[in-house]
């Protein structure tokens, strides 16, 4: 049971991975190829990319300084000063505007991926965004005022120089931001940082590329856990809640992660947290059971007369005699087996019953089937004898084995308060011409 939550999510980054640009970057200082990013300060943040020669300034994946970075997708990103020992409080920053302001009170999912260039030889911990209403301008390198919106974890360094780590986060939007400024918004003092590449070309520094910036409104987010289902018994159901930059996904059942299999029906609820917003969808899983089929016992069949067979099923979905036919039950005049599969969306199975040849000598015979709705006909259960036979007394049971009726005398059942299904009949009675005493099974189908 999907809950709507909007349609695809609008990313409100232009050019998020650095991949249009008015030229190819040939030295530094030149993110404003990326069109719209510009520098907001007196910075010289750079663009890469692979248009420009490999080993050149700008060059991708090799550059002048021997640094040696793939783009996380396409073939640009971008580059940033983040903390310098020489030139205390030292920063450099890229900005963008979004293609639309932010919504008072809604609530956004900001992702980006940034890599320790290897080229220099210190990492630190300072790396965030901030969201603001108009463009920043600032003539100096210093640390920006504000403070970031969003940013790594502090004390936590970012180290990795050959795979791209993901800063991410929510923010409750107080209205009308329409740029995001990314860079360290910490000074000296707050930023951690550590020696990671001595002797690299650029001593003292450290430094970030970027990649793959996204801003998204969070309840734009697409959480589809899947049409409602059914499953078979036995069998099992992964559900996948996961969505990039999620801090948390809590189930209705109280069980946390993205993935869960289920194999009990039920409803299942999933809200995928991004700090302080979410989003949730549920799905309605059901459970379907295997047929079952039961013709009951073989049957005799005396010469002249007919047997009615109704085989008794539960969850089927179709049901095939072995003719072919799809009738619910059919009448037999002569000995033989019959078999009737049924099946269902978990599967088939099948029943066989035989039919054997009985002379009847003395004439006996057990009805097998009779409808008491009370509309005088065929409403009572009797067996049917001649004259010769006597000291007829016979007992009927439920499928369960249970006794539900019993005659010393061969009178009538009428069924009375017993539910519709097939009933055994065990049947006792002497010959008046031989004094041989006889037992007969049968069973009879009660439908009303």
């Amino acid at each position: 049971m999907a809950l709507a939550q909007g349609s695809h999510a609008q990313e409100l980054v232009p050019n998020p991975s650095f991949e249009e640009i008015s030229s190819c970057p040939t030295f530094a200082s030149m993110l404003g190829n990326a069109v719209p990013w510009t520098n907001p300060t007196g910075g010289t943040p750079e663009l890469f990319h692979a248009c420009a020669p490999d080993g050149d300034y700008a060059g991708v994946p090799h550059n002048y300084s021997n640094g040696f970075q793939y783009p996380r997708t396409g073939d640009g990103f971008a580059g940033i000063f983040v903390y310098r020992e020489a030139i205390a409080g030292m920063r450099e920053y890229i900005m963008a505007p979004l293609l639309a302001p932010l919504e008072a009170g809604a609530c956004y999912t900001f992702r980006m991926f940034v890599n320790a260039a290897e080229d220099h030889e210190l990492v630190c911990d300072g790396v965030g965004v901030r969201f603001t209403v108009g463009p920043v301008s600032a003539g100096g390198v210093g640390v920006l005022p504000g403070g970031a919106h969003i940013e790594h974890p502090p004390g936590v360094l970012i180290s990795d120089t050959v795979g791209w780590t993901e800063v991410s986060g929510s923010y409750v939007a107080a209205g009308g931001e329409d740029h995001l400024v990314i860079g360290n918004f910490r000074d000296d003092a707050s930023t951690m940082s550590a020696m990671n590449a001595p002797g690299a070309w650029y001593t003292g520094t450290a430094y970030l590329l970027v990649d793959d910036v996204s801003l998204v409104r969070s309840d734009a987010i697409d959480l589809d856990l899947g049409p409602d289902t059914v499953l078979c018994a036995g069998a099992g159901l992964v559900l996948d809640a996961g969505l990039p930059g999620a801090t948390s996904v809590t189930w209705s059942d109280g069980l946390v992660g993205a993935v869960r299999t289920v194999t009990v029906p039920g409803l299942y609820e999933a809200v995928v947290a991004f700090g302080s917003c979410s989003v949730h969808d549920a799905i309605e899983v059901g459970m379907a059971p295997l047929p079952a089929v039961d013709l009951g016992p073989d049957l005799l069949l005396c010469p002249g007369r007919e047997l009615l067979l109704r085989p008794w099923t539960e969850g089927a979905e179709v049901l095939v005699w072995e003719d072919g036919s799809t009738a619910p039950d059919r009448t037999v005049r002569s000995p033989g087996v019959h078999h009737v599969t049924v099946g269902n969306t978990c599967g088939t199975v099948s029943d066989t019953v035989v039919i054997h040849r009985d002379e009847c000598p003395e004439g006996i015979y057990l009805p097998n089937a009779f409808t008491p709705d009370g509309d005088a006909l065929n409403d009572r259960f009797a067996p049917v004898f001649d004259v010769r036979m006597w000291e007829v007394r016979y007992a009927v049971h439920d499928r369960w084995g249970m006794l539900v009726f019993e005659s010393p005398d061969g009178a009538a059942w009428s069924a009375e308060g017993q539910p519709d299904g097939v009933y055994t009949v065990r049947l006792e009675a002497r010959s008046r011409s031989t004094a041989e005493r006889h037992t007969l099974w049968g069973h009879v189908v009660l439908l009303r």
